[in-house]
């Protein structure tokens, strides 16, 4: 059974989303990328459960001036964590387990 990726934005159609009240995370990745995938999965598992969450995947092949000038990203899978405020309170590099992502998403304010 293969599981389910998330959707994949432009950063443009979703920006607004960060600081408009809720916890956000920008989720960068590449298409060909095996962790970038994995994580994007894992994801998608959250918002299975929350689907009021606001997790984006972007793409750093076609966003890749935000990824590279907004966000100054050099690796992939990204994540950005931002709160209600819009602020970025979090970043990690590489793919983790879901037992993981639970633990900071409860860090930030998700769970």
């Amino acid at each position: 059974m293969q599981e389910k990726a998330l959707h994949v934005n432009r950063y443009k159609d979703i920006k607004h989303n960060i600081g408009n009240g809720k916890p956000t995370i920008l989720a960068f990745g590449m298409s060909h990328c095996y962790s970038c995938l994995a994580m994007s999965q894992v994801f998608a598992q959250v918002l299975e459960v929350h689907p009021e969450y606001q997790i984006y995947s972007i793409d750093s092949q076609k966003d890749r001036l935000v990824a590279r000038d907004t966000y100054k990203l050099k690796e992939m899978p990204t994540q950005i964590f931002f709160n209600e405020q819009g602020e970025e309170v979090f970043r990690h590099t590489g793919a983790y387990r879901k037992p993981v992502l639970d633990i900071i998403l409860k860090k930030w304010g998700f769970l």
